[in-house]
């Protein structure tokens, strides 16, 4: 599994089994933005809130799967590329989940610094559709080593809650609407967590 360059890397160590113990038991280590994971407004705001803090209803509900694979892989999405795939779909309170094509590359190391980002005018966006959440199939919504964070904090500041590395199998749903359901971790005052997201197709009338 990738792991955003220069996180600490998950280990899995055998601390009980049954043979010995009589009952097998796996020491975990990792940092909380391992794998599929939500960032929580403490991640990089001060005083924010923990994500033991965000209500469940915040992180379950109705999303657009919005198609952005075509853009070349390392480039920026922009505001005009998220309206000309938005605007007409979503409204306030959904969950945009973003498409870049990257999670086909999940093992490639070459773009693990250089995978597709959202652009601070593609958050300012956001930000002025009053979503709930953005999802993004890759380690990060934000451009490798960005020095100001601009694009996290404008997310997170404005209580829009951030899910990464969600897999490949977003693929299925681009272009629909879908019940999103992030169950992160519950860690008190957590910059982030591990999640399980789930995607339950919505049948039209």
């Amino acid at each position: 599994m990738p792991v955003y360059p220069g996180d600490p890397s998950p280990s899995f160590e055998s601390y009980s089994t049954l043979q010995k113990d009589g009952v097998n038991l796996t020491k975990i280590t990792m940092g909380s933005h391992t794998g599929t994971h939500v960032d929580a407004p403490q991640h990089f705001i001060r005083d924010g809130i923990g994500i033991d803090r965000i209500p469940l209803n915040k992180l379950i509900g109705e999303a657009y799967v919005a198609d952005l694979s075509k853009k070349p892989i390392g480039s920026g999405i922009t505001s005009k590329d998220l309206r000309r795939e938005l605007e007409t779909e979503i409204a306030s309170d959904d969950i945009v989940a973003i498409y870049t094509g990257c999670s086909e590359h999940w093992g490639d190391k070459s773009i693990n610094r250089d995978y597709t980002y959202l652009t601070e005018d593609a958050a300012d966006y956001l930000v002025s559709k009053k979503v709930r959440a953005v999802g993004i199939d890759f380690l990060s919504v934000e451009k490798f080593k960005a020095t100001e964070h601009l694009v996290h904090k404008t997310l997170l500041g404005n209580g829009i809650f951030i899910v990464e590395s969600l897999s490949n199998a977003l693929n299925q749903f681009v272009g629909q609407r879908i019940l999103m359901i992030c169950m992160p971790i519950k860690l008190r005052d957590g910059d982030g967590a591990p999640s399980r997201v789930v995607a339950v197709p919505i049948q039209e009338d």
